[in-house]
C-alpha cells in the first residue's frame, strides 16, 4: 500500500473514529436523559396512584370504623322480638344507616361506588334481608344490604373472613371489589367467627383508572394492580400482553426502576413497583421502544448532519494527504531509480522546500557515501580473509594423523609387553576421538557409558586407585542424551567423593523409564556430599561451595534443558545412608529420546520414583561437595 493511501486511511480513520464516538456519545446522552425523564414521570405517576389508592382504601376504612362503633346500628342488629313492625323498622334503620355511611365515601368525588353489606345469617334479623349475591343483585341502587346465605361458599367471602380484607375481580359484573369483615361493638348476640357482616365496595373496571388517578407516562405505558404480590387483578393497557405483566412480576420485586427483558418476547420495559395497603400493589411498565422513539427524531437530524460532515472531512483529508505525500513520493521515485550506488549522482535527487524532506535527502546522500566506503572495506577484508585461510590450510594438521600416531604408540607398547601403557594409550585415543567428533550430537547412553569407562580406566592408572563403576540400564532401552552428560557427574564423584574408611569408591549409574519419563541417576558411596548446597549453587543462590571453571554440572543441566525444554533437569539429593545421588529427568517416548523437538512437547513431568522434591534449576560446576 502506498504512502499516500496510508496517510489518507490513517487521517480518515482517526476523523471517522472521532465523529462516530461523538455520535455514540450524543446518542447515549439523549438516551440517558430520556430514560431519566421517563423514570421521573413514572415515579411521579406511581406516587399519584398510590395516594389515590390510599384515599380509596381510607374511605372504606372510615365506613368500616363507623359501622363498628355505631351503637344504634348495634341495637338494631340485636333486635330479636316477635313484633313485626319493630323488626321491619330495625331493618330499615340498618339499611338507612349503612347507606348514610357509604354515601360519605364518594363525597366531593365523581366516582361511582357500589356498596353491598352481607349480614351474617346467624343474626336473627338477617332473615328479613334477601340472600342475593354480587352477581344476582337485581337492584340498581348503589347501597344494599343482603343476607350472606348465598355467598358463604364463595372464595372471596372465605378469604375475607380469614384475612379481614380481600381484593378481587368479579368477572360476572366486570367490577373491582374490595371486601372487609365487620364486627359491630354493640351487637348483643353471640360471638360470630365470620363477623357481624362483610362489606363489599365495587368499582366498575371502566372507572378504575379514574379511581386510581392514572396518568399515562408514554403512549404505550400501562400499570397493573396486584394482590398479594403475584395475583394480577387489573391491567390498564390492553395492548401490553398479559404475559408481559406476569413476566415482570416474576422478574421484578423491588421498588426501584429497571429495564428488564420480557420473557414473552415483547422487548424491554422500564419497571416500577410500589406496595400500598392491604396487600395491594402497583406495577408500572413503560416500553423501552417509547424511550427510543422519543430520541429518534433528534438522532435522524443529527445523522444527516453527521453524514454531511463526514463527506466534507474526507474531501479535506484527501487534499491534505496529496500535499503532504507529494515530496516523499518524488523522493521515493528518485531513490527507486538507483541501480548501483557507486555510479549514482546525488544531484539527481529533487530539491524540497520542506525541512524534514530536505534532511531526509541529505541523509540519503550521506548513506550513499558510507555505503560506497563500506563496499571498499568489505572488498579489502575479503582479500585479507582469503590470504588467512590459505595460511591456515597450510598449517592445519589432520586429526587422523594424531590417531594414527597414537595407534603406532599402542602397537609399540604391545610389542614390548607394556600392556598398561598400551591400555592407557588406547583409552586416551578413544577419549580424544569421542571428544573431537561431533561434540554437540545426541548419542546413545551406551556410548556415553563406554566413554566413562575409558575415563575411569585412565584415572585408575594415574592415581593407583580402584573406583568401582557399576552400570545398570534396562535391557532393550535406547536412551538418547547429549554427549558429556554423565562424564562430569562421574568425574565429580571420582574427584570429590570420600567413601567410608576401608571401602573403595563405588559409582553406580542407573537408567530406567516408565510410561512418560526416563530417569538417570549417578550415585556414589561418598559421605561428605551436601546435596542442598549443590542445589543452591546450581540455582545461582548463595552457598558455601568453591566454584571452578570448566565443563561441569551447570553446563550439563543447561544443555539438557536446551534439548528437552523444561521437562528435563538435573538435581542432587542425599540418600539415607549418607551417599550422594545426581538425578536426571528426561521425557520418554517408546522410540527413545532422539531429538529435543520430539521430546520437549511430551506429557507433563511425572513424580520421581524416589519421591524426592526438586530444589530448583541448575547450571555450572563445583569443586566442593
Amino acid at each position: 500500500m502506498g504512502y499516500r493511501k496510508k496517510i489518507f486511511l490513517l487521517l480518515a480513520s482517526a476523523m471517522l473514529a472521532i465523529l462516530i464516538l461523538s455520535y455514540a456519545s450524543i446518542y447515549y446522552y439523549l438516551y440517558h436523559s430520556t430514560y431519566q425523564e421517563t423514570l421521573t414521570r413514572q415515579q411521579a405517576t406511581i406516587t399519584l396512584n398510590e395516594e389515590m389508592a390510599d384515599n380509596f382504601l381510607t374511605s372504606i376504612y372510615r365506613t368500616a370504623v363507623q359501622f363498628v362503633s355505631d351503637q344504634t346500628l348495634g341495637e338494631n342488629l340485636s333486635t330479636d322480638g316477635e313484633d313485626t313492625l319493630d323488626l321491619l323498622q330495625s331493618r330499615e334503620n340498618i339499611r338507612s344507616q349503612f347507606s348514610h355511611y357509604a354515601v360519605h365515601q364518594a363525597i366531593d368525588s365523581s366516582y361511582y361506588y357500589k356498596n353491598t353489606l352481607f349480614l351474617s345469617d346467624n343474626i336473627p334479623i338477617s332473615t328479613l334481608f334477601e340472600p342475593y349475591t354480587l352477581d344476582t343483585n337485581p337492584y340498581a341502587a348503589s347501597n344494599m344490604v343482603f343476607s350472606n346465605t348465598n355467598v358463604k361458599e364463595e372464595d372471596w367471602f372465605n378469604d375475607t373472613v380469614q384475612n379481614i380484607t380481600c381484593a378481587f375481580i368479579n368477572e360476572g359484573t366486570d367490577e373491582f371489589c374490595f371486601s372487609r369483615r365487620l364486627n359491630n361493638t354493640y351487637y348483643l348476640g353471640p360471638n360470630l367467627p365470620e363477623g357481624t357482616a362483610v362489606m363489599v365496595v365495587s368499582v366498575s373496571l371502566d372507572q378504575l383508572d379514574q379511581v386510581f388517578g392514572n396518568v399515562s407516562v408514554t403512549d404505550n405505558s400501562g400499570y397493573a394492580l396486584l394482590y398479594k404480590g403475584e395475583q394480577l387483578l387489573y391491567c390498564s393497557n390492553k395492548d401490553i400482553p398479559r404475559e408481559t405483566y406476569i413476566s415482570a412480576v416474576s422478574q421484578f420485586s423491588g421498588e426501584s426502576a429497571d429495564l428488564l427483558p420480557s420473557t414473552s418476547g415483547s422487548g424491554k420495559y422500564l419497571i416500577s413497583h410500589r406496595d400500598i395497603q392491604y396487600g395491594l400493589s402497583f406495577l408500572f411498565l413503560t416500553p423501552e421502544s417509547d424511550i427510543i422513539a422519543g430520541i429518534m427524531p433528534i438522532m435522524h437530524t443529527y445523522s444527516l448532519i453527521f453524514f454531511g460532515i463526514t463527506i466534507v472531512v474526507l474531501i479535506v483529508i484527501f487534499f491534505v494527504t496529496n500535499e503532504i505525500s507529494r515530496p516523499l513520493i518524488r523522493l521515493a521515485q528518485a531513490i527507486g531509480k538507483v541501480d548501483d550506488t557507486r555510479t549514482f549522482d546525488p544531484a539527481t535527487l529533487p530539491a524540497s522546500r520542506e525541512k524534514e524532506i530536505a534532511t531526509l535527502e541529505r541523509s540519503f546522500e550521506q548513506l550513499i557515501v558510507k555505503t560506497n566506503r563500506l563496499i571498499r572495506d568489505i572488498q579489502i577484508q575479503n582479500e585479507n580473509e582469503r590470504r588467512s585461510q590459505l595460511k591456515a590450510l597450510q598449517a592445519q594438521i589432520n586429526p587422523h594423523f594424531i590417531f594414527n600416531a597414537m595407534d603406532m604408540v599402542n602397537w609399540l607398547a604391545l610389542s614390548r609387553s607394556c600392556d598398561d601403557i598400551a591400555g592407557i594409550v588406547d583409552s586416551i585415543a578413544r577419549l580424544m576421538r569421542y571428544s573431537i567428533t561431533d561434540a554437540d550430537n545426541m548419542v546413545d547412553i551406551s556410548q556415553e557409558l563406554k566413554n566413562i569407562q575409558d575415563f575411569v580406566s585412565i584415572y585408575q592408572l594415574r592415581h593407583r586407585s580402584s573406583p568401582e563403576l557399576i552400570c545398570q540400564v534396562e535391557e532393550g532401552t535406547r536412551i538418547m542424551i547429549p554427549k558429556f552428560t554423565l562424564q562430569p557427574l562421574v568425574e565429580n564423584s571420582v574427584r570429590h567423593a570420600s567413601p567410608p574408611p576401608g571401602e573403595n569408591l563405588k559409582i553406580v549409574i542407573r537408567a530406567y523409564h516408565d510410561r512418560f519419563q526416563c530417569t538417570i541417576t549417578v550415585s556414589d558411596n561418598g559421605v561428605n556430599g551436601d546435596a542442598e548446597q549443590l542445589n543452591l549453587h546450581l540455582a545461582h543462590k548463595p552457598n558455601t561451595l568453591k566454584v571452578s571453571s570448566g565443563f561441569g554440572i551447570r553446563n550439563v543441566d543447561e544443555r539438557l534443558r536446551l534439548h528437552f525444554k523444561n521437562s528435563s533437569g538435573l538435581t542432587y539429593l542425599n540418600r539415607e545412608d549418607g551417599g550422594l545421588t545426581a538425578r536426571i529427568l528426561l521425557p520418554w517416548t517408546p522410540a527413545g529420546a532422539e531429538s529435543s523437538d520430539s521430546l520437549a512437547g511430551e506429557t507433563d513431568q511425572r513424580t520421581d520414583k524416589q519421591n524426592i522434591s526438586e530444589k530448583g534449576e541448575y547450571y555450572g560446576e563445583t569443586d566442593d561437595r
